[in-house]
């Protein structure tokens, strides 16, 4: 009789602490984390020694948030609404929600001598790594160096540039623009972006090559760094996940310099000459799919560049990378499902490989959580937003071009988001967590429930 009921006792003792094992998930840790800094970024920049005049609470989270998920977009003029304590304040923002909350937190785990747990480096190693037999601490060792390398070296070239500013101001400015450019950010200490540097071709050339270094992947870099072996005269191979991201950041970037080229042939390039206008459109092809940076005023882009950039937008950078949109390596997956459906394939075929299934199912999933969540963030923002008698057509694209460059993390905007509401703000906030948390948070809630599922029988429908 003991023994029956200590049993029971044990079975459903151990039957809990499994349950209870299987339910807890590691992308938790992302999500508090990034919370976590969001709230305390608020609460610094709340602070009056942050500012020069009262911030308003949504004031503080916006730009706390626009911050911490390297975004860019601002309900305020950073330039000047912030003290230098507050412009050290976003830095530190920009600098943690570039790296990651997982590569910074393990950072400060391994230096106060404890282990990262296996939480930490589970997700860790998601972001950076197709595997996960890497430890964390070759990660951080190969990350974090070739992070502050990178910006270090942009700052000192940045600064050369900064001519006629005091000292410190040049300084600071310097390392904030590194920053803000390597972290695909979008933010700087001018109340035009870089507008004033249209035709300046150091400062054009060095963002572009932070901004692609930034957002072009880990994994990719990495392995494009040790391919060419100069003293073995030998060329190793690479992966198809470098491979597609590298075609593909190739591809949107000469499309977009071409497209960017015909359709502001005319307008916003007509007064200049044709160096000057190509060194106009590669910067803008490089830092408008996710850094949020511009050299032209974008209000004054036509309707068919706006859309354009909508799409590149939406399609983003590299996964393991600071920038954001659905990922490059997520388009190209819709696509070659798309094609290779249409030859009759019931695989996913490329470049004599196969992909896997459930990386096909992960890109579908991506695609279609990102459109149905830009669909009700157009919407909300389209019935908060626009007036009664407003023309819609105008105020449509205005909004979609908003509402994108949130969800992507990119941060150009077309003059809307200094107009918000409350409920806009929150609509554009909400918009730009979801979109830095990516796959891991928006996929985590319905990954696992397939083994559950009961199936029914079949029965056919007419479609086309």
């Amino acid at each position: 009789m003991f023994r029956s009921k200590y049993q029971a006792f044990t079975d459903t003792t151990s039957e809990n602490v499994f349950k209870a094992k299987k339910q807890s998930n590691p992308i938790t840790l992302v999500v508090l984390g990034y919370l976590l800094l969001v709230s305390i970024g608020t609460g610094v920049l709340s602070i009056p020694a942050a500012s020069t005049r009262p911030l308003s609470f949504i004031e503080a989270f916006f730009t706390s948030m626009s911050a911490v998920c390297v975004t860019g977009l601002t309900v305020v003029d950073i330039s000047t609404t912030f003290t230098d304590f507050g412009h050290w304040t976003l830095l530190v923002l920009m600098q943690m929600g570039g790296l990651g909350i997982m590569t910074v937190s393990t950072t400060l785990i391994l230096l106060a001598g404890m282990h990262p747990g296996f939480n930490h480096q589970s997700v860790l190693l998601a972001n950076y790594t197709q595997e996960g037999n890497v430890d964390a601490v070759h990660i951080l060792k190969a990350v974090i160096p070739f992070t502050f390398i990178l910006e270090a070296i942009g700052a000192v070239v940045y600064f050369t540039q900064f001519s006629g500013m005091p000292l410190y101001e040049r300084i600071f400015g310097a390392m904030f623009q590194a920053v803000s450019s390597f972290c695909n950010v979008g933010f700087t200490l001018f109340p035009d972006s870089l507008v004033q540097f249209q035709l300046n071709p150091v400062m054009n050339i060095t963002t572009c090559i932070l901004v692609l270094a930034g957002g072009f992947g880990f994994l990719a870099i990495t392995e494009l760094r040790y391919a060419v072996d100069i003293k073995k005269r030998s060329i190793s191979k690479v992966s198809l996940h470098t491979k597609i991201a590298t075609l593909g950041t190739l591809i949107i970037v000469l499309a977009s310099t071409l497209v960017f080229t015909l359709t502001e042939w005319n307008n916003v390039l007509n007064d200049l000459d044709f160096g000057d206008k190509m060194l106009t459109t590669t910067f803008m092809a490089f830092t408008s799919r996710t850094a949020g940076l511009n050299n032209i005023d974008i209000p004054t882009l036509s309707a068919s560049s706006l859309f354009f950039f909508v799409i590149i937008m939406f399609i983003g950078a590299n996964p393991g990378s600071c920038g954001g949109g659905i990922k490059i390596t997520t388009t190209a997956v819709i696509g070659l499902l798309g094609f290779n459906r249409l030859l009759g394939r019931t695989k996913t075929q490329v470049m004599g490989r196969t992909l896997p299934e459930a990386t096909v199912d992960k890109a579908v999933r991506i695609f279609v959580v990102s459109i149905v969540g830009m669909a009700l963030g157009t919407l909300i923002l389209l019935f908060t937003e626009v007036p009664n008698g407003a023309d819609g057509s105008s105020q449509f694209l205005k909004v979609l071009f908003e509402v994108v460059s949130a969800y992507s993390t990119c941060g150009l905007s077309m003059g809307l988001t200094t107009e918000l509401s409350t409920v806009g703000e929150v609509v554009i906030c909400s918009l730009m967590f979801i979109g830095r948390m990516g796959p891991l948070f928006l996929i985590s809630a319905v990954a696992g429930t397939a083994q559950n599922t009961t199936w029914f029988a079949e029965e056919d429908i007419m479609v086309g």
